[in-house]
């Protein structure tokens, strides 16, 4: 089993990036930010690719990423690529909600959007089901999840609470400013 912890933004914002930018060699993407220490890229999402050259189709994609009109900039980290995108206006509401951990606050159809991109991404693999499942019981405020929560923490939730911790601001930020380009 794997212990490999991703950003929250990874999977409560990427799927709304992706109505503007499209995401593609999944596998390949490290992780995902939204802020940087010196806050210089206000609104916007970081992704981080692992890169190769030798991989012309990763080549041609590279292309279509900053030729994307949200592309604001990337940064080459060794063997890795930093890009920087401007968050899409339509989902500023959804991105500011994520930022205070209120992913049950997010528009129907953001909440569409998330379940539908990970369906697609997952389609086929049963090792997914239990993530689906979960991020769509934290999305919807499930009761059956509030319950199994309160019985694991031996807490009472109160009506309306949160049903994934809180988003770790410093896990989302990106030591940008500290990469020479």
């Amino acid at each position: 089993m794997s212990n490999i912890r991703y950003n929250k933004s990874k999977t409560y914002l990427l799927p709304l990036l992706a109505e503007v930018v499209e995401i593609k060699f999944f596998s390949s993407l490290v992780d995902t930010y939204i802020m940087d220490p010196n806050e210089k890229y206000e609104n916007c999402m970081f992704l981080l690719y692992n890169f190769s050259f030798k991989n012309p189709e990763f080549t041609a994609y590279e292309h279509k990423l900053v030729e994307n009109p949200y592309f604001i900039d990337s940064v080459d980290i060794d063997n890795q690529v930093l890009y920087i995108f401007e968050f899409p206006e339509e989902y500023i509401r959804e991105y500011n909600l994520f930022k205070q951990g209120k992913y049950s606050k997010y528009g129907k159809d953001a909440k569409d959007t998330i379940i539908n991109f990970f369906g697609n991404i997952y389609a086929g693999n049963l090792n997914a089901v239990k993530f689906l499942m979960t991020l769509k019981q934290v999305l919807y405020q499930d009761n059956k999840l509030k319950q199994e929560l309160e019985k694991k923490l031996n807490v009472t939730l109160p009506e309306g609470a949160e049903l994934s911790d809180i988003t770790c601001l410093v896990r989302e930020t990106f030591e940008v400013t500290n990469i020479i380009k």
